[in-house]
């Protein structure tokens, strides 16, 4: 079943992908939300057996995902459909932190401090902040807030697993990490200056992120829960 609904997630980003270089607008429109909607219902039939918490701080990332990705389809319009989408992905963001922290203590042993990817971590995204805010304007708090929440979903995800005995979890790992350069990407685009292809590679770079999160926590959870069973 999972092999089934990766093939049908990459066709669809694709298939956005493909609209964006051909410029069919209409095409980009409608596989858009499908991405994120995807990922959405391969959770939920994925997880029918796992404990309600994770399922849900999973399921409601993905939902504040999914109204981010449609609020921003309209920021062109107006300033507030950005703000809106920005809104949108912090609370999604939060949502897997949340998640990350619950398996963080309840994935024996606990994960020691990475203090060297923590440090760099923040200092790349304060660089990055530095290097933006003379172009921030009156965004300039949002864009901070949404840019310090994004790295605790990096570190979050590298200090909630064992990576060397759980080895699919490296997916979520590298999909945090690729989450930050495509909304790094994108704010860039938005206020420094256009990029070459930057809808493409924003893209491109944010469907890899959301599905190597969710392929890599799905298959944690699945794999907890048979450990669970065969324990019993």
């Amino acid at each position: 079943m999972h092999k089934n609904w990766h093939l049908l997630y990459f066709t669809i980003l694709a298939l956005h992908l493909g609209a964006i270089t051909l410029q069919y607008p209409t095409l980009q429109l409608a596989t858009k939300p499908l991405l994120v909607l995807t990922l959405i219902i391969y959770s939920l039939k994925a997880l029918t057996n796992t404990p309600p918490v994770f399922k849900t701080l999973l399921i409601a990332a993905l939902c504040c995902s999914w109204a981010g990705d449609i609020l921003l389809m309209f920021d062109a319009r107006q300033e507030v459909f950005f703000m809106a989408g920005l809104g949108s992905f912090l609370l999604s963001h939060l949502c897997y932190i949340s998640l990350f922290l619950k398996i963080r203590y309840t994935n024996p042993p606990l994960v020691l401090c990475r203090w060297p990817f923590i440090f760099l971590t923040e200092a790349c995204v304060l660089a990055f902040i530095f290097f933006l805010l003379p172009h921030l304007g009156p965004l300039l708090v949002p864009v901070i807030i949404y840019a310090i929440t994004i790295s605790f979903t990096l570190l979050c995800a590298m200090h909630a697993f064992h990576f060397n005995t759980q080895p699919r979890t490296w997916r979520i790992l590298i999909g945090a990490i690729v989450f930050i350069i495509s909304d790094a990407l994108l704010a860039t685009n938005k206020f420094y200056q256009p990029l070459p292809a930057a809808q493409w590679w924003v893209m491109l770079t944010y469907g890899l992120a959301q599905w190597g999160i969710v392929s890599g926590s799905v298959a944690y959870l699945d794999t907890r829960r048979h450990n669970a069973l065969a324990t019993r």
